[in-house]
């Protein structure tokens, strides 16, 4: 069976369209070379300036310095049961340094009230190994 001759030229037009299209197309690449000079600001070299006609500014007030506590969170449960059921477990893991807090309607069991963030990721890291994947710890600022 031979192809009706009408159909011969739209059919050559798809065959040649998609031969072209699958066809392997070379790209160029640019390479660019940037020059960058790395600065750093040395703060000796910052100076202020004051009007004669303002006050001085004063220099000589005290250091004011931050107190944190740390405290790490295993646990929040909305639903009671779970939060007791998690909390009495806790305990036996972990000792009687577990205790919670209620914070709308979230139980939330936490562990130490550190002044170190040091003692506090080591109790994370503990507590990671009892099987508290989750602990993490929190900051608060006194």
């Amino acid at each position: 069976m031979l192809l009706n001759p009408k159909y011969i030229f739209p059919l050559l037009l798809i065959v040649i369209y998609v031969l072209q299209g699958c066809g392997s197309v070379e790209y160029e690449i640019d390479e660019y070379n940037i020059e960058y000079e790395e600065k750093t600001i040395v703060t000796d070299t910052i100076k202020i300036f004051i009007d004669k006609d303002e006050e001085p500014i004063k220099t000589d007030l005290p250091e004011r310095k931050e107190v944190y506590t740390y405290i790490v969170q295993i646990g929040a449960f909305a639903i009671k049961s779970n939060f007791e059921r998690f909390y009495n477990k806790a305990r036996l893991i972990l000792g009687n340094d577990v205790y919670y807090e209620i914070s709308g309607n979230l139980y939330k069991i936490r562990i130490g009230n550190y002044s170190n963030r040091a003692e506090a990721i080591k109790m994370a890291e503990y507590c990671k190994t009892r099987g508290y994947y989750d602990a993490f710890i929190i900051t608060r600022r006194n």
